[in-house]
């Protein structure tokens, strides 16, 4: 045998088992009851809520595997813990608002006017066919699976009668239902205006190198208009029609329609005029057809601002 299971003692060799039997008291073979004693115990015993302090039936471990044994015991019973757990959920919720309340200007561009702009708040006497196509459209709209969906064309003649109103309905819905993380998820919702954006792509040029760092690039615009879940182009028709715009405009609807994602448009000009053409060319203007299933939303009436004297 080898020294390290042997000790000699005159002219014999002793197991050390047996020298460890005749340390501990123990007859040899036989094992301690620590050593029998499993890792750790659990029982059900009458407990005390740290929140209430009411008595209540709970389970408790005993650690014996520490020295000397640690027992743990729960600190609130169930109704305390599902007050608790409420309560943290509404936070959370809270905070979720919060988050998305942010997004709506910072990263979906909704202008502060229009962020409680809801369906609910909409006079349904003053436009209830649009009213009716556009809460459907937001009802049926999936943000975590928008490919497929079809596009929408927000069209009158004249001004104030709701068109913008019911694009932020729409967006405003769509995220308030949303449950993806405002912080870390893709942006679903880009809401531009089409004057705004031809200005804003335009800053980015002539900015000297020292400043680049600190400024969007043109590229990062483009990325986000053709990957946005859902693109909303407001006031179409306003800009001055360029080779500018009808490069700009062609890129967005070929890009989105290569991707398969939809756009809300609103606009003064129809699908079907001259000057839609001359903005964004015919080839732009025949695919936002095909997006828009030959279908625009018409809204008649007379401006909402003239008849309630409001800005």
């Amino acid at each position: 045998m080898s020294n390290e299971n042997q000790q000699t003692h005159g002219d014999r060799l002793i197991p050390v088992g047996k020298i460890l039997s005749r340390l501990s008291g123990m007859p040899e073979g036989q094992s301690s009851s620590a050593e029998r004693r499993p890792r750790q115990e659990t029982r059900t015993d009458e407990c005390e809520c740290q929140t209430c302090g009411g008595k209540f039936e709970g389970e408790v471990t005993t650690f014996f595997f520490c020295q000397p044994p640690r027992e743990v015991r729960p600190r609130e019973c169930t109704a305390c813990r599902h007050q608790r757990e409420e309560e943290e959920k509404r936070l959370e919720d809270q905070e979720r608002e919060l988050e998305r309340v942010a997004i709506r200007e910072k990263e979906c561009g909704i202008s502060s006017d229009l962020h409680c702009t809801r369906f609910e708040d909409f006079e349904p006497e003053f436009q209830r066919e649009a009213l009716r196509v556009c809460r459907k459209y937001a009802g049926n709209f999936d943000l975590d699976n928008p490919r497929g969906m079809p596009s929408l064309y927000l069209y009158s003649r004249g001004p104030g009668v709701g068109k913008s109103t019911l694009m932020a309905c729409i967006a405003n819905h769509l995220i308030d239902n949303w449950r993806g993380d405002p912080v870390s998820a893709t942006l679903p919702v880009r809401f531009e205006k089409g004057p705004g954006l031809v200005r804003r792509i335009r800053a980015t040029y002539n900015i000297p190198d020292a400043q680049k760092p600190y400024h969007e690039t043109e590229e990062q615009i483009y990325a986000q208009l053709r990957t946005v879940r859902l693109l909303m182009l407001d006031d179409v028709g306003k800009e001055k029609p360029s080779d500018f715009t009808r490069e700009l405009y062609w890129y967005i609807i070929d890009e989105r329609v290569s991707r398969g994602l939809p756009v809300v448009v609103n606009s003064r000009l129809a699908l079907e005029d001259d000057g839609l053409t001359e903005l964004m060319r015919e080839d732009t203007v025949d695919r936002l057809y095909g997006m828009c299933r030959g279908k625009m939303v018409i809204l008649t009436g007379t401006s909402y601002r003239r008849r309630r004297l409001v800005p």
